[in-house]
């Protein structure tokens, strides 16, 4: 039998883990395309004429909220933020491996030996564009590279 300090450890324990789950979902939630402002749409509609939207989500940030739409466009997945006025925040888009800079492939292989490459990602963001690699099999998960092949981040 728990003694009452016990329960009280417990329920303590589950409030927290509760809390932290509802306060990680407040920062992100899906939403409608038609929630979604109207110059958020336009822009959206105006750079991927014809995209097939999969989902949409609002996140909350410093600035003031964020639309990101997921889409498939011309046999591609795009997931695309945007500031409500329309205004373009980053574009990732999910290539195949043989259009990864050698540079990048190099230092990635340099870099994660053992890795397996579950997906990549060319992100565009204020004009610069870096890769992104899912990886499996090793220690890193993640892994951010400059167009030259610098190792920008890893996790």
């Amino acid at each position: 039998m728990m003694s009452r300090y016990g329960r009280f450890w417990l329920f303590g324990v589950a409030f927290l883990w509760a809390a932290a789950a509802a306060f990680a979902g407040q920062d992100e939630r899906q939403i409608r395309l038609e929630a979604v402002p109207p110059a958020v749409r336009e822009a959206f509609g105006k750079q991927f004429p014809q995209a097939r939207v999969l989902g949409v989500s609002e996140e909350k940030a410093p600035g003031g909220p964020l639309y990101e739409v997921e889409s498939e466009w011309r046999g591609r997945r795009y997931d695309v933020t945007y500031k409500p006025g329309g205004g373009l925040v980053s574009v990732e888009e999910t290539i195949p491996m043989a259009e990864v800079p050698s540079a990048v492939a190099a230092a990635l292989k340099r870099e994660f030996p053992s890795a397996k490459i579950s997906r990549v990602e060319k992100i565009t963001e204020g004009g610069a564009v870096s890769y992104e690699f899912q990886l499996k099999g090793g220690p890193k998960k993640e892994a951010k590279f400059s167009p030259e092949g610098k190792l920008l981040e890893s996790e």
